[in-house]
């Protein structure tokens, strides 16, 4: 009986670390010679997590769904000064993107390339601005006046 157990160990076990060590050196080159995430890493991760095998998403895959300021250049609809929002109407294609954004103590305000208060900006002007969504609204970081006369 002896006899049997060690044949079983003698053959049994290098094949099972033979069988386990391809995956896992497959595993660690896909992992350093991987690509920056795009779609079809994102969907092949989804088919991965569909057939048990999870594998938890990347630094870059973090960043792509993280609200990272965007930058939109528009008309502006309207100030108001007493609630610190801004309303900024931009064209994309046929279509016009209305955006309201709240002005912070940390946005930046640039008039004739000065800093200015949200007062300085008036309705109808060409101005760039930069925001980031949060959980309770929009939140401009800036908003840069295009259209003013230095003088």
């Amino acid at each position: 009986m002896a006899l049997k157990w060690e044949w079983v160990i003698a053959l049994g076990l290098p094949l099972v670390l033979i069988g386990t060590l391809p995956a896992q050196g497959s595993a660690a080159t896909t992992e350093q010679n991987a690509a920056p995430a795009t779609k079809t890493a994102k969907a092949e991760n989804a088919t991965t997590e569909a057939s048990g095998a999870y594998k938890a998403p990347t630094a870059v895959e973090k960043s792509a769904t993280a609200t990272a300021p965007v930058g939109l250049v528009g008309k502006i609809v309207a100030v108001t000064p007493t609630s610190q929002t801004i309303v900024v109407d931009v064209p994309l294609g046929k279509e016009t993107l209305r955006l309201g954004a709240e002005a912070t103590d940390a946005t930046k305000i640039l008039v004739g390339g000065k800093q200015a208060s949200l007062n300085a900006l008036k309705e109808g002007e060409r101005v760039r601005i930069s925001y980031h969504r949060t959980a309770t609204g929009d939140v401009a970081n800036s908003v840069v006046a295009l259209n003013t006369s230095q003088g």
